[in-house]
């Protein structure tokens, strides 16, 4: 089964004050960068977008794609973080050429 890099890109979608608090105190533990197979969420501090990286396993693009989007939005409604403008992209890790020089 191809192995998908799956990156899904959003918005917060006006967080009040106490939303805005809990992001910037969590705010350290959101700065790692890479794929893994939990996911990451990742964001700055001006709280304006955020990044979810995900490695994920599937036939179709498309499902990796919703599989990755639904992920990300029961951890932000999990959370209580308002969101917006969500998508996705994926890349299949079996696809990509190393140039070997």
């Amino acid at each position: 089964m191809p192995t998908y890099r799956v990156l899904v890109n959003g918005k917060f979608d006006h967080p009040d004050a106490d939303t805005r608090a809990k992001l910037l105190a969590e705010l350290s533990h959101h700065q790692v960068i890479g794929f893994t197979e939990d996911g990451l969420f990742t964001y700055s501090a001006h709280l304006g977008a955020f990044t979810y990286r995900v490695t994920l396993q599937g036939e179709e693009e498309r499902d990796v794609l919703d599989e990755a989007e639904l992920k990300v939005m029961e951890l932000l409604e999990a959370k209580g973080y308002p969101y917006r403008d969500m998508a996705g992209k994926a890349t299949c890790m079996d696809d990509i050429k190393i140039r070997r020089r």
